[in-house]
């Protein structure tokens, strides 16, 4: 058969081209589980692709042509774009369009068997085996282009989402819940504001997020005059912490609050990591919400001396241990634990019990420098 006979038959083919269509796209949306979750409207534009995709084959067939020409490489390639735009598995695409063409083959060699000539039939064969990896290889880079083109332009959204809410640009609860929803994430609130430096370059920053395990919530973070600032769930808290722990860096964590508060936490970590000395960071590397909190009171922060107390003191101020923060005024006041002792009428070894309480229950060690002074700092302003 010449160049004129394949003419005639992809001719006869077109006529009768929607039919042949409906059985390509049946067969996908038979083998391909992603396709079967497809609305109309997407199956509509499967169909006018696969039309396409038939026509032009059968154009090239009769044309002696062994692949597919660049103009219709770079049609494929925007298909894998839209495809990773509308959110579509490449793996699942790539699969349809083999499975597409192995069915056209098989149809095309249906509706004319008995015109093809060996030649006929070689020449289907490697054009479409051709024009499979191409199309393989058209989709996949297309997709990769628009993918990471989406994924810098999330990513960008959500960073400028969370230096707004630094900035106080997203002051209201609505506005906050609005943008989110516009973004299509569930960011933490309340939240716990992380602000670490040395920050790394914005690529080495995102690797951040990959050293976590969010338990729901969507962390967001940005870079800020050279420091990282990360938002995540307070049940994300410790792994955050824990992670800047096992690195050279400095940083400070607040406690949970909400996100419309987060310009003001912003300020107060930021001021801290500034005017923090070298001996508060201890063994771990990250500042609290106390330490934060008593240097703003001594640089004349915006923070009150009540803030300042319950941040450091905490469970202290309740009636029920009392007794803990007598105590450690008492140990403050004395200098020593048997003095202490002494002067509150109870064995040394009661003191001592009691320092280890407040340790625990507050988090500063009394017999550490810096910890003792800022429990020393709140005593001090406490009524």
């Amino acid at each position: 058969m010449g160049r004129e006979e394949r003419a005639l038959v992809g001719a006869e083919l077109a006529r009768d081209r929607a039919a042949l269509v409906d059985r390509i796209v049946a067969e996908v949306y038979e083998r391909v589980p992603a396709y079967q979750a497809l609305h109309e409207s997407q199956l509509s534009e499967v169909r006018a692709i696969a039309a396409w995709l038939v026509t032009r084959s059968l154009e090239l067939w009769a044309g002696g042509a062994s692949g597919l020409a660049p103009e219709d490489v770079a049609r494929l390639r925007g298909v894998g774009r839209a495809r990773a735009a509308d959110g579509r598995s490449i793996d699942a695409v790539v699969r349809a369009h083999r499975v597409g063409s192995a069915a056209a083959v098989r149809l095309v060699a249906e509706a004319a068997a008995d015109r093809l000539d060996a030649a006929d039939v070689f020449a289907l064969s490697e054009l479409w085996l051709t024009a499979v990896d191409q199309i393989s290889e058209s989709l996949s880079v297309g997709h990769t282009e628009a993918a990471r083109m989406l994924d810098a332009d999330v990513e960008r959204a959500r960073r400028t989402f969370l230096d707004d809410l630094l900035i106080g640009r997203q002051s209201s609860r609505g506005a906050v819940r609005d943008r989110a929803r516009i973004l299509g994430i569930t960011p933490p609130d309340p939240a716990v504001l992380v602000v670490a430096e040395p920050a790394p370059d914005p690529a080495g920053a995102m690797a951040l997020l990959d050293l976590i395990e969010p338990t729901g919530a969507d962390p967001l973070l940005t870079t800020r005059a050279g420091r990282a600032v990360l938002l995540v769930a307070p049940a994300d808290a410790a792994q955050v912490t824990a992670v800047l722990g096992g690195r050279p860096w400095r940083g400070c964590a607040l406690a949970p609050r909400a996100l419309t508060g987060m310009s003001a936490a912003y300020r107060l970590a930021d001021d801290a990591l500034e005017t923090a000395p070298p001996h508060a960071f201890g063994e771990h590397g990250v500042l609290g919400e106390a330490d934060a909190c008593v240097l703003a009171l001594l640089n004349g922060g915006p923070v009150t001396p009540e803030a300042a107390r319950r941040a450091a003191l905490g469970p202290l101020l309740s009636g029920a241990h009392s007794h803990l923060l007598e105590t450690l005024r008492a140990y403050f006041r004395a200098g020593a634990a048997t003095t202490a002792a002494d002067a509150l009428h109870v064995h040394p070894q009661t003191l001592r019990y009691r320092l280890r309480q407040v340790r625990e229950l507050t988090g500063h060690d009394p017999h550490r420098p810096w910890p003792r002074f800022v429990l020393e700092t709140a005593c001090a302003i406490a009524p």
